[in-house]
């Protein structure tokens, strides 16, 4: 429950902090201005780093016990932070960004501990004459790593919660409760920041934020394989770091290639060719998501195995990452190089039922006619229904009927945070109550069917009605990979099926919601219709 408190701590500071913040962006310059080398055409706050920063801060001195080592690491974020807010107000020189840097991890590494012991294909201990220099290269080079990766909306934040994942599920493998502790405060400031990070982007992170994320996970994954687990393969890292390592290393080569200074900056990075080849933001960002969650899968599943084994599929992993791109460059391939056309019987009839409007008014009724429907059958099949569920559902029938009588000014979002709640209370039920074998598959097929609706309206819509961003990628990646690991310990308790149903319930209500009042009239009363039925069973 600790660890749960360490996040939601540091998520609420974060998301309180970011107000203020923003308009406190101007008074200091710490604006981010458009040029040839960014994506973004307007300017935009670049402070988000500062509430990422106080929310991780304020939490762990909140929870943990301090001690040498924590202390060191507390001190190294607030050298990071200082000269991160330095460097988004006055864009210091790329010698004074490395002081700042260097001092932090000169810090963590000397008063704190944190060594680089362990060496691929070396049995032995490094010798410290060794170690101390490797490992201060080491986090200088994460973190750098992450700072350059921080190219597209939502992209350093999104790849560093799943590197944030994956770090607290070993560290709670191997009951290290301060690696979880720091890495879920770190979870929870990346995920308040996140809503405002996705495209487009009303805040950045800045150097102090994308640093911080780099020098957090460096010295994070440090302490977890050195210390931790220091029985895992030492080359684990290069695959929790993943991609923000691969494109650094690529970039820098390319650049001493050309022989350019390792620090000028261009657009070669992977997420500049992903848009190069004609990927949208949002398509390129859930690419690179999809890539680091490959490698971090990689990592997890192969924990112990031989460090030539480890290096070789990280080799090739590169190698057709990398590959990827030269063969588009050189043959000029492009994503959407054309537009839809009725050159085959698929498509001629793709473009028949897009022109009828069907791909959008049958997924629409299809939503609006299945989320009522599966909310009523979840209290209907239910074989029992607690007393504590019926008193909640009575409670909630008052609320929702008392703002539409009254006719309240909030009563749209009392609507929607009641329709949220009966979601949960309606997958809870199915879940417990699935003996009936044919009841369940049948459930089963109706969720599917109503992800098929989802995905459709979502993709042919004309109205902006529901917008998926990078984050509700990320937020759908994490719920399905995580509860369903091996040694997540929740495989047997149906808390990862319950998560996916639960996820695909959310966004298709909201997907309904979202059109004009009068046609989201059935969720109303499919809800109301809900809430009866469990009070009245319930008692």
């Amino acid at each position: 429950m600790l660890f749960i408190f360490a996040f939601i701590i540091s998520l609420v500071v974060t998301m309180i902090l970011i107000p203020p913040v923003m308009k406190w962006a101007d008074k200091i310059g710490a604006i981010d201005i458009p040029d040839a080398r960014k994506v973004h055409t307007q300017a935009i706050p670049r402070v988000g780093g500062i509430a990422m920063v106080a929310g991780s801060v304020i939490s762990i001195l909140l929870l943990a016990e301090l001690n040498q080592q924590l202390i060191a690491i507390l001190v190294g974020f607030i050298v990071i932070w200082a000269f991160g807010l330095w460097d988004d107000k006055c864009d210091l020189n790329y010698k004074i960004k490395f002081l700042g840097q260097l001092l932090a991890v000169i810090i963590v590494v000397i008063w704190g501990d944190v060594v680089v012991r362990t060496f691929p294909f070396i049995d032995e201990h490094l010798p410290y004459y060794f170690a101390i220099p490797l490992t201060i290269f080491a986090l200088v080079g994460i973190t750098n790593a992450i700072n350059l990766s921080d190219g597209l909306d939502g992209l350093a934040g999104g790849t560093s919660l799943i590197t944030i994942s994956i770090i607290a599920l070993l560290a709670f493998d191997a009951n290290s409760e301060i690696v979880v502790l720091i890495s879920m405060a770190v979870a929870g400031s990346i995920l308040g920041f996140l809503r405002h990070n996705t495209y487009p982007a009303q805040l950045f992170m800045g150097d102090t934020g994308s640093q911080f994320l780099g020098f957090s996970l460096g010295v994070l994954v440090i302490i977890l394989s050195q210390s931790v687990n220091s029985a895992m393969s030492p080359l684990i890292p290069l695959f929790i770091l993943g991609l923000p390592i691969l494109d650094t290393m690529a970039v820098m080569v390319q650049r001493l290639y050309e022989r350019r200074s390792p620090f000028s900056p261009d657009k070669n990075h992977i997420h500049h060719k992903l848009l190069d080849i004609g990927f949208d933001q949002y398509e390129a960002v859930f690419v690179i998501y999809l890539l680091q969650s490959v490698l971090i899968a990689v990592a997890y599943f192969m924990l112990y195995e031989s460090d030539a084994v480890l290096l070789l599929i990280y080799a090739i992993t590169s190698f057709f990452v990398l590959g990827f791109f030269h063969y588009a460059r050189i043959s000029k391939w492009k994503l959407h190089a054309s537009g839809l056309s009725e050159s085959s019987i698929l498509r001629g009839f793709i473009c028949y039922m897009l022109k009828k409007g069907w791909l959008t008014t049958i997924p629409t009724l299809v939503l609006k006619f299945l989320v009522p429907f599966l909310l009523l059958i979840a209290a209907f099949l239910a074989t029992d229904i607690q007393r504590d569920m019926s008193i909640l559902s009575s409670f909630l029938l008052i609320i929702i009927m008392a703002s539409i009588l009254l006719k309240v000014a909030s009563v749209e979002i009392i609507e929607k945070a009641v329709v949220y709640i009966v979601a949960v209370m309606a997958v809870y039920l199915m879940s417990i109550n699935n003996s009936e074998l044919v009841n369940y598959n049948i459930v089963n097929i109706l969720f599917v069917l109503l992800v098929v609706a989802f995905v459709l309206r979502v993709h042919f819509a004309y109205e902006n009605t529901f917008q998926i961003t990078p984050l509700d990628y990320l937020v759908i990646i994490l719920v399905i990979i995580v509860p369903n690991l091996p040694e997540a310990h929740l495989e047997d308790s149906g808390i990862g099926e319950m998560a996916v149903k639960l996820v695909i319930l959310f966004y298709a209500s909201e997907a309904v919601m979202g059109l004009r009042k009068s046609n989201w009239d059935l969720i109303r009363f499919g809800t109301i219709g809900t809430l009866v039925v469990m009070a009245i069973r319930g008692f």
